[in-house]
């Protein structure tokens, strides 16, 4: 379907109301900009030509009472013009002197980034109000304009599971438009960003769009990179992976996003991880189980306590494959439809794809997980059970490239959450593949503790809570081993280089103002205190770093020992690997001395009494245990 960009004219350059153009909504569908309140409340500004106007209100930092006017890479100054009520004209008063401006009338005599007072003013030159502003200008970004229905986010921003339609439009920097479409869909999405007024989001089109060459699909992901103040983790990870030629590896863009006329700052507009032949290409269960029952979210639950899904009543003829899995952690999986407990690791994982599992399907798929890890865990890497390897359950490629991931990058969630595994139809390969990568903006020494040390290695395992074994386990197999310095050698160790020489540089120019422009716009969150280049420096030195111990370990094979930490009451919490000889850089856990509840810690220690405090040569596997003391007084209350 084609779609043409409607205008509807503002009439009146002189009019005090103001009609908001709404660039490709049918007739009648419109939204009257308010002509309530104060004076910077009905300012705007409308950018474009007939074919292609926006309207944009300006952003105002409530603690320092200055209104920003953040424009678009595609805004030509002498196309941007302002409009207003309540007043005969406003008045910027600059370096360069007064500049007068009636309704309707262009802005380009003024200047980007200069702080004006502006002045509203009555029809005999009084003025009425006064208020500071600044304009920016982005650089190199597309823009992307969304309108919810309802007109405002603050539902959508309150409640992660509320959802809402809309309308959408997408510039590139020149100005076409990319797409034009409804929006079937927008919600919010995240874990612990969803903590932070600037959100992530999800997007369905009701038409499926190739935005940006980045194939056609209609579900989209606005990431915010929140909690990544160099705002480039992400992107430097999905680059590599669709570098490395990882299944489903998400393309992504950096755009100006604005929300309901308002700057809404610079985020990731990302591919979804999903089934579809533009991303996961295979087989769609998930469909098929839709074909064949109609109603099938009315269709009864099942939930034990190993297994969870839905009794749907067709089955279809083939469900060896059309998963998309992802090991979680116990409070996500518990919002989930569908998934399993794992007999050996105890690992959760719920399945995406299908949401809506049958009782067969979840027994399927949780049956070639649990084969695969009584495999693993054995000495010899043999089911004793069906008496296959374990490299006939996994597709040992894959995985080896997710390990690499994980570990080059030292993603703190990596084996808790957003790890994702896909399987494909039989027909196509019996085994679980890993992949797509996805999550990486705690990644790089984006974290306090191992997360910033770079000579050891950690298996998946840094998180604290909830961590699988899995990649530590599949370590111990020199096969598997093997394969992760084939595929190191072959892409990754380059890459790491090219990411310092090029990547970087590359990510950084492209948001140089469009980062300035989020930095202000989400002043509340970053405080200004955001010295940037020294973000980004943390980066170049963490691989810096990184590259020689992986090159030592992957590439010429050096020797290391295992410690294995461990909770006071004996089980597991990090395995950690140096060179040996070596001393460790970063224990997990806290600093001792650390208070937690009515505890504090005390440290580390050999199950002979020796305190261990990573400063001594490691040079045999051992294993140290977590001492604590109760505080004085507290008598467990």
């Amino acid at each position: 379907m084609t779609y043409r960009i409607k205008r509807r004219g503002i009439l009146g350059l002189l009019a005090i109301s103001l009609i908001a153009v709404v660039t490709f909504m049918g007739k009648g569908e419109y939204n009257r900009i308010s002509r309530d309140g104060s004076y910077m409340d009905n300012l705007c500004f409308v950018l474009g030509n007939s074919v292609s106007e926006q309207t944009i209100f300006c952003f105002t930092d409530a603690a320092e009472q200055i209104s920003y006017l953040f424009l678009p890479s595609y805004a030509k100054q002498n196309e941007v013009r302002i409009f207003f009520s309540g007043a005969e004209r406003v008045v910027f008063s600059g370096k360069s002197g007064e500049i007068p401006l009636i309704n309707g009338e262009g802005i380009g005599a003024l200047d980007y980034n200069e702080k004006y007072d502006m002045y509203f003013c009555g029809r005999r030159g009084e003025r009425l109000e006064k208020q500071e502003v600044v304009i920016m200008h982005s650089e190199n970004l597309p823009a992307v304009f969304l309108e919810t229905d309802s007109g405002s986010m603050n539902q959508l921003d309150a409640d992660k599971n509320y959802a809402e339609k809309g309308r959408a439009v997408l510039f590139d920097t020149d100005g076409n438009v990319v797409c034009a479409d409804r929006l079937d869909r927008i919600s919010g999405r995240g874990n612990s960003t969803w903590a932070y007024p600037k959100k992530s989001y999800g997007i369905r089109l009701k038409n499926r769009a190739d935005l940006f060459g980045m194939g056609s699909a209609d579900k989209w992901i606005l990431l915010s990179n929140v909690e990544d103040r160099s705002y480039i983790r992400n992107k430097i990870t999905y680059d590599m992976g669709v570098a490395a030629g990882m299944v489903g590896s998400p393309q992504s863009q950096y755009i100006d996003l604005y929300v309901n006329h308002r700057y809404h700052g610079m985020y990731q507009l990302c591919e979804k991880v999903e089934i579809d032949p533009e991303r996961v290409p295979i087989a769609d269960l998930e469909e098929e189980n839709k074909k064949l029952n109609r109603d099938i979210e009315s269709c009864g639950r099942f939930d034990t306590e190993t297994k969870k899904g839905v009794a749907i009543p067709v089955e279809p003829s083939d469900f060896s494959g059309g998963y998309l899995l992802e090991r979680d952690v116990s409070e996500k999986y518990r919002e989930e439809i569908s998934g399993f407990y794992t007999e050996t690791l105890k690992d959760l994982y719920t399945v995406k794809e299908p949401a809506y599992a049958s009782a067969a399907q979840v027994d399927y798929i949780s049956g070639l997980v649990n084969a695969m890890e009584r495999a693993v865990v054995s000495d010899d890497g043999v089911n004793p059970e069906s008496g296959m390897s374990f490299t006939e359950y996994i597709d040992m490629r894959s995985f080896a490239q997710k390990y690499i991931v994980e570990e080059l990058t030292k993603n703190n969630g990596g084996g808790a959450t957003s790890s994702f595994f896909y399987k494909p139809r039989d027909g196509v390969s019996p085994k679980l593949f890993a992949g797509p990568v996805w999550d990486y903006d705690k990644a790089y020494a984006n974290l306090d503790g191992i997360n910033e040390s770079t000579g050891d290695l950690c298996y998946l395992m840094q998180r604290g809570t909830d961590p699988t074994t899995l990649f530590w386990r599949l370590n111990g197999h020199p096969e598997f081993r093997q394969m992760v310095s084939v595929c190191y050698g072959e892409f990754f160790a380059d890459y790491m280089e090219t990411i310092q020489d090029e990547k970087i540089d590359e990510y950084t120019s492209e948001i140089s103002v469009s980062k300035d422009m989020d930095l202000l716009r989400w002043k509340e969150i970053y405080g200004g205190q955001v010295d940037y280049d020294r973000e980004v420096q943390r980066i170049r030195d963490f691989l810096s770093a990184r590259k020689p111990f992986l090159d030592e370990v992957w590439t010429e094979g050096r020797e290391v020992c295992t410690v294995c930490f461990c909770a006071e009451e004996g089980d597991v919490r990090n395995y950690m690997s140096v060179i040996k000889g070596t001393c460790m850089e970063r224990l997990p856990g806290d600093v001792p001395g650390t208070r937690s509840g009515d505890r504090i810690f005390d440290g580390w220690y050999t199950a002979d009494g020796a305190y261990f405090d990573g400063t001594t040569p490691v040079v045999e596997d051992i294993v140290v245990y977590e001492r604590s003391h109760e505080v004085s007084g507290t008598n467990g209350n």
